[in-house]
């Protein structure tokens, strides 16, 4: 009689393919594959919802706002004002730059429906920026000094929305300043 061999007494293993751990396991690896292969390919590439089709726009609004960014952050920063008086006749000199910018951005159209619609939306905010602006100006040369406050629209920070259509577009000189 011959001892009997340990491979005898075990199951015989059935292969990777046959094991419901192992399908579930190249299931999952395939489908990770597949995703990350789409994900790097391009095809999962959308523009945002807020680029402009024609990018003429964008590039002759860039052409204006540099010059107003680059007055509005070179005046008297808000730390150097002696009292809020001080920085209420600083804030005047930007607030009538960036309105003379909000007009000068108004006589650029855009070629398409498309567009204008969105840079209506945009001006319609820098509108309510300037308003609010013209606001905190106005509470600081009474001589309160008071924080910046935007007007709330949907609970949020409506110049996050105008920053984002600058940044889409290329136009990074017409983000809001943060100079307040």
């Amino acid at each position: 009689m011959t001892p009997a061999s340990p491979a005898a007494d075990s199951k015989p293993r059935r292969p990777w393919y046959r094991r419901p751990t192992g399908v579930i396991t190249a299931i999952i690896v395939a489908g990770s594959f597949g995703l990350w292969t789409y994900a790097f390919s391009g095809a999962a590439r959308k523009d945002p919802p807020d680029t402009l089709r024609d990018p003429a726009y964008a590039a002759q609004a860039e052409a204006l706002c540099a010059p107003t960014r680059a007055f509005v952050l070179g005046l008297e920063p808000a730390a150097a004002a002696t009292d809020p008086i001080d920085r209420a006749a600083t804030l005047r000199q930007a607030n009538a730059a960036i309105a003379e910018l909000r007009r000068e951005l108004a006589t650029l159209r855009p070629t398409n429906d498309f567009d204008r619609n969105i840079v209506d939306q945009w001006l319609v905010d820098w509108d309510q920026y300037l308003t609010d602006r013209a606001a905190y100006t106005e509470i600081l040369a009474t001589g309160e000094d008071a924080l910046f406050k935007l007007t709330a629209r949907n609970e949020q920070d409506y110049t996050k929305s105008m920053d984002n259509f600058a940044t889409v577009n290329d136009m990074p000189s017409c983000k809001t300043p943060g100079d307040v």
